[in-house]
């Protein structure tokens, strides 16, 4: 992050970090996990250079902090991304077509990544969910512009300046004649490079990153329908309508909040692995009518009662075929990621 001072960010907006916003955000058009938030346009201008880079920083202070400061037109400074670190929540601030202001002359042909934390407390900040979130960031970038993924892998040190030519995914002091250091020493630039190519996480992770759409409230639809089923497996009391209401919106932010994510009620990248439940034949219950309600989707025609017997395992075995997917019959990660899309 390009600012006056870095550090102060703490300072400047430690209040802002307890209060959260209300009304929802819009999801980003450039990057549909993430949040539209825009910053000030004060802090950014109009691109003339196509993008062929990506910049990848550190806030130096709280998430919310730092999508304050760039609505705030004394910053000077902006970013395309800032990301949560406790559960790689992405909100977008500027649009890639624009110039964000957040690594001096070489702001023209890059987006900008800001990551919540501190340089000199990476084991504190750059949480497994935030390196997922990221590398799936990076990796869209890239692959919607036909770009090759050359992620420096820190080879040469942290702080390094090696050539725009061989890497196009490198920190902000990894740029020619700039005052920052982020992301720092305890930047995992091996990992890193290993997520953007859609490997494992190296942190516990067991597959690659899957992108998953954003939900919240005032939505309505078979996505929210299932969130509301797995809701009910879950333990919580609530109607299944398929509209995000208040009920629902509670009933998610309380279940956020029991496994240690950001309580912001919105069902996003982080949310909905939390949330889906493996479920395979045999099963029965709420999470198994969230199952045969999305296949009906995609005119499967069964029963919704909540009993995954031969019907809906052929069923699910003909959705992941016509998916790409290993026709196991049994509901996953990848195939609940299918269903949500």
């Amino acid at each position: 992050m390009k600012t006056l001072s870095k550090g102060s960010l703490a300072k400047l907006f430690a209040g802002l970090c307890l209060a959260a916003s209300v009304q929802p955000a819009l999801a980003s058009a450039d990057y549909p996990p993430a949040i539209w938030n825009p910053a000030a346009s004060c802090n950014y201008s109009s691109r003339s250079a196509a993008v062929t880079h990506v910049t990848v920083h550190t806030t130096q202070g709280s998430y919310a902090g730092s999508i304050s400061w760039f609505q705030n037109c004394s910053a000077g400074v902006s970013a395309h991304y800032v990301i949560r670190s406790s559960d790689g929540q992405v909100t977008q601030m500027v649009r890639e077509a624009d110039k964000a202001w957040h690594v001096g002359n070489s702001n023209g042909y890059t987006v900008g990544i800001e990551h919540e934390g501190y340089v000199n407390n990476p084991s504190a900040w750059y949480t497994t969910a935030m390196y997922n979130a990221s590398a799936a960031l990076t990796r869209d970038i890239l692959a919607s512009r036909g770009l090759a993924q050359k992620v420096y892998n820190g080879s040469s040190g942290w702080n390094a300046v090696p050539a725009d030519s061989l890497y196009n995914v490198k920190g902000h002091v990894n740029y020619a004649n700039q005052s920052h250091t982020d992301p720092g020493s305890g930047w995992d630039w091996p990992r890193y490079k290993t997520l953007v190519a859609g490997g494992t996480s190296g942190g516990g992770g067991t597959g690659t990153t899957l992108s998953w759409p954003l939900v919240q409230y005032g939505n309505k639809g078979e996505r929210v329908r299932t969130i509301q089923y797995l809701l009910q497996q879950w333990g919580y009391s609530l109607t299944v309508n398929a509209s995000f209401d208040t009920a629902t919106q509670n009933a998610v932010k309380n279940f956020q909040s029991s496994h240690g994510l950001g309580a912001d009620g919105i069902v996003g990248n982080a949310t909905w692995p939390a949330l889906t439940i493996l479920t395979q034949q045999g099963d029965s219950g709420a999470k198994v009518r969230a199952v045969q309600s999305q296949l009906n989707e995609s005119g499967a025609g069964i029963s919704v009662d909540g009993v995954f017997g031969p019907a809906t395992a052929t069923a699910v075995r003909n959705f992941q075929t016509s998916k790409g997917l290993s026709a196991d019959g049994i509901v996953g990660d990848n195939t609940w990621n299918k269903m949500a899309w």
